[in-house]
């Protein structure tokens, strides 16, 4: 897959409390945003905490990491987390989300999968899990709260070609000076 990615803490902060996490193996591909509770050192280590926890049970039903990731952070401010499985041996994507990540999946009939309230870390109730068919001329977009939902990825006519350039554009178009900000784009090669 071709990766595009931006990620910049809040104006006038060096730590930024989100985090990505992109990894490929036999067929499948596991990407996810994850934003740390408000901003700094403590957001920082929060998402860290959940991004690792995340890369170790990467193999895991994407429903079963947000549960363990949520008894792993406990001691943590707590994180907003969106997850995103390819399966290209079953040609399913599975999503799950929770907290103010989004994730849009544009193909053939572009898809929304909403997350559940909660923060990962302190009060997740419900996890729902969205299974979709994939196709190959699909494009995966998650990013945090830190950037517009705003942005129309209808205005980026070269997305598929170059998804690093639309990533960086809708992080200076669209991110939130107020905020942390991450954006990642995958699209098939």
């Amino acid at each position: 897959m071709r990766l595009g990615v931006a990620s910049r803490p809040v104006k006038n902060l060096v730590t930024n409390g989100d985090a990505y996490l992109f990894v490929e193996w036999n067929g499948q591909t596991l990407m996810a945003v994850i934003d740390g509770l408000g901003h700094g050192g403590e957001a920082y280590m929060a998402s860290q905490k959940a991004r690792e926890y995340v890369e170790d049970h990467a193999a895991e039903d994407v429903e079963e990491i947000i549960r363990g990731c949520d008894r792993h952070i406990r001691k943590t401010r707590g994180v907003s987390i969106g997850l995103v499985r390819i399966d290209r041996n079953t040609s399913r994507f599975f999503c799950c989300g929770v907290g103010n990540v989004e994730t849009r999946i544009l193909n053939k009939r572009p898809r929304h999968p909403m997350s559940t309230a909660g923060i990962v870390g302190y009060n997740v109730r419900k996890v729902r899990k969205f299974d979709y068919p994939y196709n190959a001329a699909s494009v995966v977009i998650i990013h945090s709260d830190g950037v517009s939902i705003r942005f129309d990825p209808s205005k980026y006519p070269y997305l598929r070609r170059e998804p690093q350039r639309v990533a960086e554009q809708i992080i200076n178009q669209c991110g939130k000076e107020t905020d942390d900000a991450t954006i990642l784009i995958a699209v098939e090669k």
